[in-house]
């Protein structure tokens, strides 16, 4: 890839805000619908691990730091590190709120005739076909409910990240308080040491329902790592996107490729109606996956190949940004501005769709459909600011 000058940085930066990091929580959303819709269309065909050993977990947990940090500089230049905080830890307690009014949400639609909510109650390993509840069974006491809804212990698998952006907001002005005394260094050493920890011990600190598909202690790296390249913001952006760093670009470009090709080996495809390759053996290649590049520990090999992808991405949006603003940004950079929302929104969708008869046609072209006029509903929904004052953003 040839690069020559970036864009003029006027053009992305508004009002403070990052807009190619707006554009790419934009897509990281697009994709999230996608997934957790979980029809074979011909846009979610593309979404799961078909570029690479890459998710939109990764993409929004990464991304959620970068711009808390981001903005949490802007604010403590004005304001004490005390004042920050108290915004998170509000933010933090707004976000738990919301996520008990989904629980209990669900709950109420359960009980109502013609409303179907078992994509929501339910977890369906794709790779077994085994399915798992994540919801009590409805003749369980109240209080057992209550119990394991504000221990976060209960809750629809689609929104269950959202749990653990909760205790990380909460942990991250301690992030803010170290890296403001100048130990960015210490605070990587560390995250990253816990990292590695975890992925021999394997912890669950909360037995919150989240850390089974996300542990704490794993997927802090990610969000911690975030910060702190947000909070530097200048420095860490002008390396990846010197045109003297070109070489970190090509390299970038080599690993996602090599990457894309060791994933299309990948038997057990979700959403990919075609062959993959066949070049690895089944069990080698599972082998491999699990201790390499599996999505719940976070393997090396997937950090490695979500740090190549938004190097990649994000030299992309810098050097071409009036080109991809103009095709998608009018699109994603909404809907990524306002992440959260569209987070709660989608849960309802899902519990919408699945109450009608569509899903059942397994029609290509009718789920094709079904996620076009989600995409469509919520955009709109984001650009008219439906319930902005109620729901979180």
């Amino acid at each position: 890839m040839n690069i020559d000058c970036p864009a003029d940085s006027s053009a992305f930066i508004q009002s403070g805000r990052d807009l190619r990091l707006d554009f790419l929580r934009g897509l990281i959303m697009l994709l999230v619908v996608l997934i957790h819709l979980s029809y074979l269309s011909l846009l979610s065909m593309f979404a799961w691990e078909r570029i690479g050993f890459v998710s939109s977990a990764e993409g929004f947990v990464f991304l959620s730091g970068t711009v808390l940090g981001l903005v949490s500089k802007k604010r403590m230049t004005t304001e004490a590190w005390f004042t920050t905080a108290r915004r998170l830890w509000r933010r933090s307690v707004q976000l738990y709120i919301a996520y008990l009014v989904i629980i209990f949400s669900i709950v109420l639609f359960r009980m109502i005739p013609g409303i179907e909510t078992f994509d929501v109650t339910h977890w369906i390993d794709f790779n077994t076909g085994l399915v798992y509840p994540v919801f009590p069974d409805p003749d369980l006491p109240w209080s057992t409910f209550l119990e394991r809804a504000l221990l976060l212990r209960m809750g629809p698998h689609q929104f269950q990240i959202i749990g653990l952006y909760i205790l990380l907001i909460a942990f991250s002005p301690i992030i803010l308080f170290l890296i403001r005394q100048g130990k960015t260094l210490w605070v990587l050493v560390w995250i990253w040491t816990i990292f590695t920890l975890d992925d021999f011990y394997h912890f669950n600190v909360t037995h919150a329902q989240f850390e089974y598909a996300f542990p704490l202690l794993s997927w802090q790296a990610l969000f911690f790592t975030g910060i702190a390249i947000g909070y530097h913001r200048k420095t860490m952006f002008s390396y990846i996107t010197a045109p003297k760093q070109q070489w970190l670009n090509n390299l970038a470009w080599l690993v996602a490729l090599g990457l894309f090709f060791l994933a299309m080996n990948n038997t057990n495809a979700l959403f990919w109606p075609g062959p993959t390759f066949s070049l690895i053996d089944p069990e080698a290649y599972t082998e491999m996956y699990v201790r390499w590049f599996d999505k719940t520990w976070l393997g090396v090999g997937r950090v490695i190949n979500n740090a190549a992808l938004f190097i990649i991405l994000f030299n992309a949006l810098t050097y071409h940004w009036p080109k991809f603003n103009k095709l998608l940004g009018w699109f994603l950079i909404p809907i990524g501005q306002a992440s959260l929302y569209v987070f709660i929104l989608h849960i309802y969708f899902i519990v919408l769709i699945s109450s009608t008869p569509l899903p059942g046609y397994e029609n290509i072209l009718i789920n094709t459909g079904i996620h076009l006029f989600t995409l469509i509903m919520i955009w709109w929904m984001v650009k008219n600011q439906f319930l902005f004052k109620i729901i979180p953003r």
